[in-house]
């Protein structure tokens, strides 16, 4: 095959960021069926189980914010480093808000909200993803934190796909229209095009390795929803 042959097959592939979700997709799809995410979308989720969620996503909110400060250190891009501030500054301001408005609603103050304790899955996930941060490459991180971005778009746009949100007094709809917003989505389809320009550069070891990390970012949301749904606690 020639070079140009080559090209050509090349620019015929799926893009890297899909090529990593089509590996795993069947397993992708059962997020939208797991018993905690159905419920939040249709507003049956008990409080107990969705302000245990609140409680442990703060604190994965922060341990997240950290990575895309990781991120802008392994960039040479003054725009890419540009963005991964904003990310870091849009964490903390806009779903941070989101998450304190519930505690108070369920009469939690910020002190308490701090205090919670990391759950097993909690902590096992954001030791992930900051292995990754602090000795990985730009684009093993990008792979890493992805399917977070990713997984709470396609779950908001699918229930809000549904006018779920609309049913009145739904308990959940201000955390169905955060994650189905554009301004959200835009999120992870900035990471993916950043992803997908790396491609070229990436060896088939490294996007072996790609694949790797995307599958384990992924089991862990799956994992996360999980944590809820059981309010996991430590055996010990």
């Amino acid at each position: 095959m020639s070079a140009e042959q080559n090209t050509t097959t090349q620019n015929q592939l799926p893009l890297l960021s899909e090529r990593l979700r089509a590996s795993i997709l069947p397993f992708w799809n059962r997020h939208l069926e797991h018993p905690f995410v159905v419920a939040l979308g249709d507003g049956t989720l008990p409080q107990e189980k969705f302000e245990f969620y609140i409680r442990q996503d703060a604190l994965f909110l922060d341990e997240l914010t950290k990575t895309f400060g990781y991120a802008a250190t392994k960039s040479r891009d003054r725009t890419e480093m540009e963005q991964f501030g904003k990310l870091l500054l849009n964490t903390i301001q806009v779903e941070l808000s989101l998450h304190q408005q519930y505690g108070k609603r369920f009469g939690l103050t910020p002190d308490e909200m701090a205090a919670t304790r990391m759950a097993p899955t909690n902590y096992a996930y954001t030791r992930h993803l900051l292995f990754i941060a602090a000795t990985g490459t730009l684009p093993e991180l990008l792979t890493a934190i992805l399917p977070c971005a990713w997984i709470y778009a396609n779950v908001g746009n699918h229930f809000t796909s549904q006018n779920l949100p609309l049913v009145p007094d739904h308990p959940y709809a201000d955390w169905l229209s955060t994650y189905a917003s554009p301004d959200f989505d835009a999120v992870g389809i900035w990471l993916r095009e950043r992803l997908d320009a790396y491609a070229a550069h990436i060896s088939p070891n490294e996007e072996a390795r790609l694949y790797d990390i995307f599958l384990t970012s992924t089991r862990y949301e799956w994992l996360f929803w999980e944590m809820a749904w059981k309010l996991e606690a430590w055996p010990v």
